[in-house]
């Protein structure tokens, strides 16, 4: 399950994956390039979120998963 962040959080990938260390974050980025961005939607699925990111219609976005849910070097990001 997943929910809006409706306090327009901005931070940067490793300040989301701290901040929700147990759910994966969707990002609104700045730019193709930057790991800043603002915080959409928060959830406990991988696979619900990239379904739920493939809707959304903003340009530059990312999937950060939380600091728990890390299981590589510096977390995932997966985005188009």
């Amino acid at each position: 399950m997943y929910q809006r962040v409706d306090d327009n959080q901005r931070m940067t990938d490793i300040e989301a994956s701290i901040h929700y260390p147990d759910s994966y974050i969707v990002v609104r980025r700045d730019s193709r390039d930057s790991e800043m961005g603002t915080v959409l939607y928060i959830g406990d699925s991988m696979g619900e979120l990239i379904s739920l990111a493939y809707t959304l219609e903003e340009s530059f976005y990312g999937i950060v998963e939380g600091l728990n849910l890390s299981r590589s070097l510096g977390g995932v990001v997966v985005g188009g």
